[in-house]
């Protein structure tokens, strides 16, 4: 295929699946708006419609094109029945399965259209597609999603003309991402000369035979290394920030897919629910966008599945009919933060003890209802059908966001509604971490799921069931000796430091052995051969070009505690004397 039309074509998928889209957002809006908002929307869907048909023709692509036009058709008969919208949602699903299947060769249906489920998926692939590149405009400073073009004024579908000159530049994502890495590097030499640095400044402390003229000039030629070392690390902080900007697209797209899961939801279930979409513009990393996607799409199925009541619950519960799915965004603290709230009857508290009791136990007692949603297989559901019952969903929610360095936090009250709040890195491949070493090895934590550090005190030590816990804030937290758990000694030693994680309610204290401060470490997959192991989730490089491991919070805290060696008698350690709940129990 010819380099010119390999561009045209890939302009044109790009282009008619955000039309696509936005057809299905206006779909979504009739029956629901005021006569005037439906017939903007009618006028939108014709005019999205008439255009995919006439560029689907224009590229040969006449199956898309016979589609188009008869949904045109469709929608010139609508007569206010639902169950047009829904015909017409099934044939725009068929459309997208067409593109979806379009390849070099240009025949778009080898293979079977896509099923309406993956639409979420699609939509957040589609975003983040390694074809694609980022337009960065001049005039409006925004970043959106794009085809790959060497031509600065490239074919416009949209507008039938050419993109004024000059007034935006295309950069590859390929290239994004290769410039991440350099930036990656970049850090680890800055890191390396931080060490030098600090390494050059003990070596002229100690040393003596110097005169003080001698002395003088080189503590000031090392004041001024250092000063420039500061002002490189501002000035990488700030190039860092721009770097991440650019291999970020807006949530906009995503949110406006999941417009579909709720219709589709909520017409499986018998309920009338809307989605309601706030912060749209915010930017999130491309990386992290399918499992956004995910995720969402898990949150706004379980909203409406368990969530909403309803018509009739509602109608006795004094709300309205109409219930409502709220998505927010925004970038707080250096984390983008993505709110799936509800205005259902919340948690069932009570039934949720009763299933857990049932299927986890007696230990389910011993851990909130916030961290029990979580547990995988648990559902309050009676019986499975295609919208939920398995009890996987939210489950696999947590373990995508955490494997990612984020985290979920729940909030619910009864009669009134429950939200979930996913917290996400702002860059996936540069994350801040602590330094710690254990048995002269060092390890990177992530600090967001650090509580507090504290020296280690006996004083604060107890032992129950053989298993030590340590006194912090009121609670008995497990220990977790690092170097017990990767095998480098087989004893707690008696001094060194505990740090404290919580990751969704859930706590352990990590022995180490020291602190080594606080760095930005690039992130690095483990390769295949070397596998998972437990506690580990990746690899990064120091300044030094030591290669270390880091550490997932995520699994620690899910892992046994470090357990005392019993005593010669073999009598039974007596518990610690607490009014507080250990938490989580020891072996959870």
């Amino acid at each position: 295929m010819e380099s010119g039309f390999r561009e045209l074509l890939e302009e044109f998928l790009l282009e008619a699946r955000e039309r696509a889209g936005e057809v299905e957002a206006q779909l979504l809006r009739l029956g629901r708006d005021d006569p005037t908002g439906q017939a903007a929307a009618l006028a939108r869907i014709k005019s999205e419609l008439h255009t995919l048909k006439g560029n689907s023709g224009m590229m040969g692509f006449s199956e898309l094109q016979a589609i188009a036009h008869g949904m045109e058709d469709q929608v010139a008969a609508l007569s206010g029945d639902p169950g047009e919208v829904d015909a017409l949602l099934e044939r725009l699903d068929a459309l997208r399965g067409g593109l979806d299947q379009v390849d070099l060769d240009g025949d778009p249906f080898d293979e079977p259209a896509a099923s309406a489920d993956e639409a979420v998926g699609g939509a957040a692939r589609g975003q983040a597609s390694d074809a694609g590149s980022i337009s960065i405009g001049a005039k409006d400073d925004e970043a959106v999603a794009d085809r790959e073009s060497e031509d600065p004024s490239a074919v416009d579908l949209a507008g039938g003309g050419r993109r004024e000159r000059g007034s935006s530049v295309r950069v590859p994502f390929s290239k994004i991402d290769h410039l991440v890495e350099v930036l990656a590097e970049t850090l680890i030499y800055r890191n390396r000369l931080s060490d030098t640095v600090e390494a050059l400044r003990r070596e002229i402390a100690l040393l003596g035979d110097l005169s003080p003229a001698s002395e003088r000039r080189l503590r000031d030629a090392a004041a001024d290394v250092e000063a420039g070392r500061q002002s490189l690390d501002k000035t990488l902080d700030e190039l860092q920030g721009e770097v991440t900007g650019l291999g970020m697209v807006p949530l906009q797209g995503l949110f406006r897919s999941l417009g579909r899961v709720v219709h589709d939801a909520s017409r499986n279930e018998g309920k009338q629910v809307d989605l309601a979409i706030e912060g749209g513009e915010t930017p999130i990393d491309r990386t992290l966008l399918e499992v956004a996607g995910d995720a969402l799409g898990h949150l706004v199925r379980n909203a409406v599945v368990h969530g909403i009541e309803t018509p009739e619950i509602r109608r006795l519960r004094g709300k309205r009919e109409r219930g409502t799915v709220r998505l927010s965004a925004e970038i707080e603290a250096g984390e983008v933060r993505i709110e799936v709230a509800d205005d259902g009857g919340g948690i069932d508290r009570e039934r949720l003890r009763q299933k857990a009791r049932a299927s986890l136990g007696a230990e389910s007692d011993q851990l909130a209802i916030e961290t029990l949603i979580f547990e995988d297989g648990l559902t309050t559901r009676d019986a499975t059908d295609l919208a939920a019952g398995r009890g996987v969903g939210l489950s696999a929610v947590q373990r995508a966001v955490e494997r990612q360095g984020g985290r979920v936090q729940v909030a619910s009250q009864e009669a009134v509604g429950s939200s979930f709040r996913l917290h996400l890195p702002v860059a996936a491949a540069i994350q801040r971490s602590l330094l710690v070493t254990v048995d002269d090895e060092t390890y990177a934590l992530p600090l967001q799921a650090i509580a507090e550090s504290m020296r280690l005190d006996d004083d604060a030590l107890h032992e129950i069931d053989r298993a030590e816990v340590v006194r912090w804030r009121g609670l008995l937290v497990p220990l977790i000796d690092l170097g017990m758990l990767f095998g480098t000694r087989a004893h707690r030693p008696a001094e060194g430091f505990v740090v404290v994680i919580e990751v969704n309610g859930r706590t352990r204290g990590l022995v180490i052995d020291g602190l080594s401060g606080i760095r930005d470490i690039v992130v690095k997959s483990l390769d295949s051969i070397v596998g998972q192991p437990p506690g580990i989730f990746g690899s990064t490089i120091l300044g030094d070009g030591r290669v270390i491991m880091i550490l997932d919070p995520a699994a620690l805290v899910t892992h046994a505690p470090s357990r005392v060696e019993p005593t010669r008698s073999d009598r039974p350690h007596p518990p610690a004397r607490s009014t507080s709940p250990l938490d989580p129990p020891p072996g959870a």
